[in-house]
């Protein structure tokens, strides 16, 4: 019987899931985002803003840092995790990305807050050859593209891929 029981199961015996758990923990603290399924990603949040909260709380560092390093396994990672606690904005978000190709489960993103590393181009600083390299590869371009639309004409049948969830089990 499952009365008061307040965690997941995942389909997993405690001693899976509890290793499950620590790994996917690893990993969050380790990239600052993860791709998983929505009921990994709940039982994540659980987990990772009760070890949050067990950061901030003034408590015997020693002890705070041997229970965190029973959790991360990694000096680097706790000094990471002990530096993120300090921090005014901690928490996690989860964004739902979409629906697993296999299975069709549903995938969530996990990000830590202040820690998920951004999505931005670098921009080097240009020299002047590769401003002229720049200026020969454009007109280059333009020539070849003149030559390939005149000699090919454009399919707009494109298929659009499905982002919808299969409404009957034939379609799973």
């Amino acid at each position: 019987m499952y009365k008061g029981v307040k965690k997941s199961k995942l389909g997993r015996k405690a001693s899976n899931r509890n290793l499950l758990m620590l790994n996917l923990t690893r990993s969050l603290f380790k990239s600052g985002q993860i791709v998983t399924s929505s009921a990994r990603a709940k039982a994540l949040k659980q987990t990772v803003e009760s070890l949050i909260s067990k950061m901030k709380t003034p408590k015997n560092a020693l002890v705070l840092r041997r229970d965190l390093q029973n959790v991360f396994g990694n000096d680097e990672l706790v000094k990471k995790a002990m530096e993120y606690s300090t921090k005014e904005k901690t928490g996690i978000v989860i964004r739902k990305v979409g629906f697993r190709k296999g299975d069709n489960t549903e995938e969530s993103r996990i990000e830590l807050i202040g820690l998920a590393k951004k999505k931005g181009k670098v921009v080097a600083k240009k020299t002047k050859e590769d401003d002229k390299k720049e200026i020969k590869e454009t007109e280059v371009n333009k020539a070849d593209l003149e030559k390939r639309s005149a000699q090919k004409s454009i399919d707009k049948s494109t298929v659009f891929k499905k982002t919808e969830r299969a409404k009957s089990r034939s379609g799973l």
